[in-house]
């Protein structure tokens, strides 16, 4: 994280797990044509893959943590007179867009954990 600038990385990676983690679960829904060995294998990764996608919302979390800090800190610069109100004006828009892609992302999360649970018999290993 740069001073001037926050930006979700571990978000957009979140984002990423979840989207191969849907196509995992997809594929393993759907695939009518495969045989059992490939669904057993099929089902250990869908299982993987939510198991390590809702780890990764830890770092979801830590990552607002994060963001709220340096929220705090752009607010206290602006304060204290270290910023102008164009900087910050600036900085609090990216701040703003992080905080969309950050909650945005704990949102997912926060679905695809009431997935699992509603779905706790289908996701065995």
């Amino acid at each position: 994280m740069r001073s001037s600038r926050f930006t979700p990385y571990l978000s957009f990676i979140g984002f990423g797990l979840i989207i191969m983690t849907l196509a995992i679960n997809l594929i393993f829904k759907y695939g009518r044509g495969l045989d059992e060995g490939s669904l057993m294998l099929l089902s250990v990764a869908n299982a993987v893959s939510l198991f390590f996608t809702l780890v990764w919302g830890l770092f979801g979390i830590i990552e607002l943590y994060l963001l709220l800090k340096s929220n705090k800190k752009l607010k206290s610069r602006l304060h204290n007179g270290r910023i102008s109100k164009e900087e910050f004006m600036k900085l609090a828009k990216n701040h703003k867009f992080s905080f969309v892609v950050n909650i945005s992302y704990l949102v997912m999360l926060l679905i695809q954990l009431a997935y699992v649970i509603m779905n706790w018999d289908e996701v065995n290993v």
